[in-house]
């Protein structure tokens, strides 16, 4: 079997684990690719290590948190190897493999005792009040418009299906993926759902208003919010990669993108129980049950 890895080294200092990681695979006879950009990291120096295109590759690993996950989703999405994640972070809803399986969690690889899941991504046109496109990209997590510097509100019109919804005067407004239920979407007070729904989700944030509800509309729908009134430029942020300013009446219309994130999934836990045990009723975050 091929293995291709991304670490961060953040999260691995002198790739320790991943050289161990390394040494697993090979030791069971598997190959492992680096993307040419590790050519001049130690990495590249660990006998048998490949430098290839992860298109290449079985099964795309990623070594990190939640953070590295995206990235890599986003960095190599064009590769479309099926992707799986071990936790080197704090929370880890997307890295499925602790540091403790990693082992077994190969044995079960190379056995081809996983499934996969096809996970639906936003995709994100910014345009000027002209219809002139700004940007362009597509997110895994949410696509969030957030006030700007200071702390007075920014104020928004939501169309859903080219129907005008409401107006909303907050903090922001978060699009959020299923996938992304657990990030920003739950700490605004969306809801948990399973990640691989083909759904968007609607949440303000803290908006001057009496009610505070996410909006769920589905795959096939397409959401809009169009820039109103601010005294400070918001910002858009596509899985937290960039921050974009925003002017006034700037229109961003999000769908669903044609090119969705295929995730291997190994079955150690389902989906619930992960939120049981990464998440406490009051809101900490721990590991395993442990504080």
């Amino acid at each position: 079997m091929r293995f291709g890895i991304v670490v961060n080294e953040d999260k691995d200092p002198g790739f320790a684990f991943t050289k161990h990681a390394t040494e697993v695979m090979k030791a069971r006879g598997c190959e492992v690719v680096l993307d040419p950009a590790y050519a001049d990291t130690e990495l590249a120096n660990v006998p048998g290590v490949i430098l290839d295109e992860y298109k290449n590759c079985d099964i795309l690993i990623s070594m990190g948190g939640d953070g590295t996950f995206l990235r890599t989703a986003h960095k190599h999405l064009d590769s479309k190897v099926p992707l799986i994640g071990v936790n080197l972070g704090s929370i880890g809803f997307m890295t499925e493999i602790s540091k403790e399986d990693f082992e077994d969690a190969v044995d079960r690889l190379i056995d081809g005792k996983y499934t996969l899941e096809m996970r639906t991504q936003l995709d994100v046109t910014l345009m000027s009040e002209d219809g002139t496109v700004r940007e362009h990209g597509v997110c895994l997590n949410d696509a969030v418009v957030a006030r700007g510097a200071n702390l007075h509100v920014v104020t928004l019109d939501l169309l859903i299906d080219h129907d005008h919804v409401e107006r909303l005067s907050g903090d922001g407004v978060i699009l959020s993926t299923a996938t992304g239920c657990t990030a920003y979407c739950l700490a605004a007070g969306g809801p948990i759902v399973k990640p691989d729904l083909d759904i968007c989700m609607v949440t303000p944030i803290c908006p001057h208003t009496l009610h505070n509800r996410t909006y769920i509309v589905s795959g096939d729908s397409s959401v809009e919010l169009i820039i109103e009134r601010f005294s400070e430029p918001p910002i858009l942020s596509l899985d937290g990669r960039q921050n974009i300013e925003l002017a006034l009446h700037d229109r961003i219309v999000v769908r669903k993108s044609e090119v969705g994130v295929v995730v291997a999934k190994l079955g150690y836990k389902n989906f619930y129980q992960t939120v049981r045990q990464k998440i406490r009723a009051r809101g900490s975050f721990y590991e395993d049950g442990k504080k």
